[in-house]
């Protein structure tokens, strides 16, 4: 996949009907799917599409396929994913993150070296069980959906892989950390297990998507300035837009 520059800061480009990939920095509160509502509506493209769901909470990286893009949406998720995210300790919360109600407190904290200890257990091949607070389906249903009525639900386990993990920081009451993983990864659920593990208590506090295989960080644009772009002719030269033959 090659990064374009010059063809989209063309002045005949037609954001309404050519194939491309946008490279969105999804800003926090909003979904993945409200994203490419706003998308369509700025591009007045036919067929929009994203390729792999971000929390309303998270920020980063969120590939926005545009046409017949679309139809690599399946390929964009398969590939390795890179997040940053922050732990604060002291609570579970019942969806693993900050927009959870509290379930549990711990006074514990532990040092950073144990903290270090319990890490190459979730390195490789594992077994993790999503939140129930999560857009998986059951029986048709999306889980959040079922679990906001108050149903228990059993969430079933599901084998992801993490290729690395890194302790950025690490202070009495919280850490950031980094991590490389396959699809189907939850970070909140990683951050819960790693702290049941430690027998101290945490959720995930903040939540960057950093890349999706080459669609990074730094390559991203903003919903501003996509706008910008598209009514005003500001020309796109930071390859944050990709064309369909180069992926």
């Amino acid at each position: 996949m090659t990064i374009v520059s010059s063809i989209f800061a063309k002045n005949n480009f037609d954001f309404t009907t050519e194939n491309y990939w946008i490279n969105l920095d999804k800003p926090k509160d909003i979904s993945s799917a409200f994203a490419v509502k706003i998308i369509k509506k700025i591009t007045k493209a036919k067929k929009v599409g994203h390729g792999g769901t971000l929390d309303p909470f998270a920020t980063g990286v969120l590939p926005i396929a545009i046409n017949k893009c679309t139809k690599q949406s399946s390929k964009i998720m398969d590939f390795r994913k890179k997040y940053y995210f922050t732990i604060i300790f002291g609570e579970f919360r019942d969806s693993d993150d900050i927009t959870g109600k509290v379930i549990e407190e711990s006074d514990k904290r532990i040092s950073s070296a144990d903290f270090m200890k319990n890490i190459p257990n979730f390195i490789g091949k594992i077994n993790q069980q999503p939140s129930k607070f999560s857009a998986i389906k059951i029986n048709g249903e999306k889980c959040y959906d079922l679990a906001r009525k108050g149903l228990d639900i059993e969430m079933p386990f599901r084998e992801i892989e993490i290729y690395s993990i890194k302790v950025l920081k690490y202070y009495a009451n919280y850490c950031e950390m980094e991590i490389e993983c396959s699809k189907g990864t939850y970070v909140r659920s990683l951050a819960r297990d790693i702290c049941k593990k430690n027998n101290i208590c945490g959720y995930v506090s903040e939540l960057q998507r950093k890349n999706v295989g080459k669609f990074s960080i730094d390559k991203t644009i903003s919903l501003d300035e996509l706008k910008n772009i598209i009514n005003f002719g500001e020309s796109n030269k930071d390859g944050s837009l990709l064309a369909l033959h180069e992926m």
